[in-house]
């Protein structure tokens, strides 16, 4: 490559013409005449064998019968061939039976390599001559053996074809080169030897009162006028740098004149933090004069506990913008300053815009307080102070509780309103805002006017921004008393979220008012307490997701065989409770025995067939002044029962 990066272009085109011409040239012919070779040896040795074995069977009489005289005369059938030299017949044994020998000629001994190779794949190829080695088999046994000796006369025919086809192929590369090289010479190494002297004309003497002509249009002509376009752009650019130069220093003028006026200080330092430029303003923002500052650290004026952000800035390139600080300026006072930086064009130089902000972040900070706490003026909006008292309410809080602002500023919660929920949760609210800067839950409070009001309530906070030791709590009061809001928390209290069964509270409540109900004294009251068999297998086989699955499919195939004003329940896990009003004994038995039938049916899960079975304890309710949990304790045990009998069975209690 070394030598290659020296040449001329027009040796760089010749010689890889040269090369691969050669390559091409010894490599097809190369290919050729082996190709040819091989062509004529196989060709050569399967005409030989195909001759030899139809000789050979018509040898098998002559040496069953010793009769050497009419081997040789069927050896004879090999004159047909021309180029077979000679021909011997060795019996089994290895003696010489009959040979057959081509008039004036005189056929070579193998040698020992041609042996082992005619013992090997039974036949070996010499400098002049091909032996072959013909088995004569007769009945699967080789009786004799012909070995043949091929002249190979016929390849010098080969070769000299060969020869003559390659000479021919190498004087139409020749050509053919030659003429690639004219073209390549004329279009591309003429048009860029011309266009490199006007090149090194115009970078050694700036000559530009010359033009490159063309030798075509093509991609290099192209190149060749884009270079005389340069050249009478170059002239036209030079007179607009000159008049941009001038226009450069009154804009420098100007930008200095703006950057001295500017509020703002303007700090200019090095990769190590030292201030080699500034404005006038900096001496404003640091309350220092302009001595203090020239040679001074940058990390030393900003010097706090945030100051980090400006050592990244300068140590690391990393840019920001409005970072705001802490530091204590020369006369030890807080200071807020807020900070931009961005790295200059020039190495190692970065440029801090500051800003001191600490009277302005004071107005800021009391307005974001009041738009954070009135952002949504639609909801309730109360704050505390650290100590608990109310110091801001919106006119939302008025509207859903009823107190006006008046009757709450000043005063702690419990002091005008009821609050009991919030004072028993407060310890926790006040722990899950530190932890997590939240708490919201449903608490309910007493409007002024008596009647309860829900309320969904959101608890932050907010740290004060001169000591964030201290902080002010906000509170979101929402109204949930809609009716649809009702409707949903009155079923999501009451019913399992998986099933859409009733829960044990429903249950509780459903059981308790059958019980005092007078109407219903004289019906029969029932309670099926299941327990699914095989449900934990389920659920460690398949997963808590199949397991889930089973649960809804129970659900739904008990709901399917119990009337409207029946309940059905799911307690915790894979237990199941059915309360029957206005039934009997015999009603049940007959629910009982077809629930167990239908919840062993099979359930398919994605492609799986899952089974559990159920095992029902049964308590029939006569007595209705006995404690609800006895009941249910009665059908549970009931179920245990069943269970030790075999499972997926029901055994039938009743009160005493």
């Amino acid at each position: 490559m070394k030598l290659l990066h020296n040449m001329s272009l027009k040796t760089k085109l010749i010689l890889p013409i040269v090369i691969f011409t050669g390559l091409i040239f010894f490599s097809s012919q190369g290919y050729a005449l082996y190709s040819a070779f091989e062509t004529q040896k196989d060709n050569l040795i399967d005409r030989v064998s195909v001759l030899a074995k139809g000789v050979a069977y018509n040898l098998q009489a002559a040496i069953l019968f010793n009769d050497s005289y009419s081997a040789n005369q069927v050896l004879d059938a090999f004159s047909a061939d021309e180029e077979i030299v000679r021909v011997k017949l060795y019996t089994a044994n290895g003696q010489l039976f009959a040979m057959y020998e081509r008039e004036g000629s005189a056929a070579p001994v193998p040698n020992e390599k041609e042996r082992t190779q005619i013992r090997e794949q039974k036949f070996a190829i010499g400098d002049e001559y091909i032996f072959i080695l013909i088995p004569v088999d007769m009945e699967g046994e080789t009786i004799a053996q012909l070995r043949i000796i091929v002249s190979k006369a016929s390849f010098q025919s080969l070769y000299n074809s060969a020869l003559s086809n390659g000479f021919v192929f190498l004087v139409f590369l020749i050509c053919s080169g030659i003429v690639l090289y004219m073209t390549v010479d004329k279009f591309i190494v003429g048009p860029v030897y011309n266009l490199n002297l006007a090149m090194n004309a115009f970078i050694n003497r700036k000559q530009r009162d010359f033009n490159v002509a063309p030798a075509a249009n093509d991609e290099i002509g192209d190149l060749v006028r884009a270079f005389n376009t340069m050249l009478d752009r170059l002239s036209q650019r030079e007179q607009q740098v000159a008049y941009t130069l001038d226009k450069l220093e009154e804009e420098k003028s100007f930008a200095n004149e703006v950057v001295e006026t500017v509020k703002h200080a303007l700090v200019v330092v090095n990769n190590k933090g030292e201030i080699v430029h500034f404005n006038g303003a900096t001496c404003s923002v640091f309350r220092c004069t302009s001595a203090f500052l020239k040679g001074a650290n940058l990390e030393d004026l900003v010097e706090s506990e945030e100051a980090n952000v400006v050592r990244e800035a300068i140590y690391r390139g990393l840019e920001f913008t409005d970072r705001k600080i802490w530091i204590r300026d020369v006369f030890k006072q807080y200071q807020l300053l807020q900070i931009s930086c961005t790295k200059l064009t020039k190495a190692g130089q970065i440029l801090f815009a500051i800003q001191d902000i600490t009277e302005v972040d004071a107005a800021l900070s009391r307005q974001r307080l009041a738009a954070g706490v009135f952002e949504n003026s639609q909801d309730g909006l109360m704050v505390t102070d650290q100590d608990d008292v109310i110091t801001m309410v919106n006119p939302s809080v008025t509207r859903l509780l009823g107190y006006t602002q008046e009757a709450l500023l000043g005063k702690k919660p419990e002091e005008t309103l009821e609050w009991q929920q919030f004072r028993s949760l407060m310890p926790t609210i006040k722990e899950s805002v530190m932890q997590y800067g939240q708490w919201q839950g449903e608490i309910w409070e007493k409007h002024l006017f008596g009647h309860n009001v829900p309320m969904f309530v959101k608890v932050s906070c907010i740290y004060n921004s001169e000591d964030e030791s201290r902080c002010d709590y906000v509170y979101i009061l929402s109204d949930l008393s809609s009716v649809k809001e009702m409707e949903r928390l009155e079923y999501l209290a009451h019913h399992d979220s998986l099933t859409g069964l009733a829960n044990r509270a429903h249950l509780y409540r459903v059981l308790d008012d059958s019980l005092k109900d007078e109407r219903e004294a004289k019906n029969g009251l029932a309670l099926l307490y299941l327990d699914l068999d095989g449900f934990k297998l389920v659920n460690d086989t398949y997963g808590h997701d199949a397991g889930d699955e089973v649960l809804k499919q129970v659900a739904e195939r008990l709901l399917s065989q119990v009337r409207s004003q029946d309940l059905v329940a799911r307690l915790s896990g894979d237990e199941f409770v059915v309360l029957l009003t206005s039934t009997d004994r015999s009603s049940i038995t007959v629910l009982a025995q077809r629930l167990i039938s239908l919840i062993k049916q099979d359930i398919v899960y994605r492609g799986r067939v899952l089974n559990v079975g159920v095992s029902i304890g049964v308590h029939y309710i006569e007595q209705r002044d006995i404690p609800m949990d006895q009941l249910i304790r009665a059908a549970d045990t009931a179920m245990y029962q069943a269970k030790s009998l075999g499972k997926g069975q029901f055994v039938l209690s009743e009160t005493e």
